[in-house]
């Protein structure tokens, strides 16, 4: 006999940052997202070269962790925009 049972759901709703677009950082806004674009252009560059495979050389390994390292300042960057 098969016994399933559902764990409750106990998760804590956060509210999230939100972000908030002005005149006055439409600018700022802009070039974050035009740097996430070529970022994730970078990386789709990164995946072809690797074959598809998923394996990736040195050099391009420890670009894509810079990449993800930049992402991350990007997205505090844009959350210090609100």
């Amino acid at each position: 006999m098969l016994w399933l049972e559902r764990e409750p759901d106990i998760s804590i709703e956060m509210d999230e940052p939100t972000v908030v677009a002005t005149w006055e950082n439409r600018t700022q806004i802009i070039e974050i997202m035009q740097t996430a674009r070529d970022m994730s252009q970078e990386f789709q560059n990164l995946w072809k070269n690797s074959g598809e495979t998923g394996r990736l050389s040195q050099d391009d390994t420890d670009r894509l962790v810079e990449l993800l390292r930049e992402i991350g300042d990007l997205n505090k960057t844009l959350m210090r925009l609100a």
